[in-house]
């Protein structure tokens, strides 16, 4: 492996170590009352003193890494659970990997654009902000995914 290689390499592990922290936190406001949103109480994105910049970094590279192969099976399941099986594994089957190619493709964003703001913060593109989350995904683009 070259020296290009390892350079790459090591920005992706500094990376994926610093933004870790952004992951399965919940926030508490000062009064320790749980903010369960995921955004941060104050308006600021900060986990711990992982700022807003490294937690869309940590967003990004969950849903570049695993974005397409959580996405497609969860949102199967959704639809199955919703409309039957004939509607789960076919107009799932299609929705789940259009979300999930929307899904890797935003990581890559999140990760390119990281210490840029989306707008005024730092807010997710699509929600839920990561695959793991057992909620449908709702917003692409701020467009509802029906």
């Amino acid at each position: 492996m070259g020296s290009v290689g390892r350079i790459v390499w090591l920005w992706a592990l500094v990376l994926a170590v610093s933004a870790a922290g952004a992951w399965g936190e919940e926030q508490t406001s000062p009064n320790g009352a749980a903010d369960g949103d995921g955004v941060a109480v104050d308006g600021a994105a900060s986990v711990d003193g992982v700022s807003g910049p490294w937690e869309k970094a940590g967003r990004g590279l969950s849903n570049v890494t695993l974005g397409f192969l959580v996405e497609w099976p969860k949102t199967v399941v959704m639809e199955t659970e919703a409309h039957g099986p004939a509607v789960g594994m076919t107009v799932g089957l299609i929705k789940g990997m259009g979300l999930g190619v929307g899904r890797t493709l935003l990581g890559v964003y999140e990760l390119v654009t990281f210490p840029l703001p989306n707008g005024s913060d730092y807010e997710p593109v699509m929600d839920p902000g990561t695959p793991f989350s057992g909620a449908r995904t709702v917003r692409l683009l701020d467009t509802p995914v029906r």
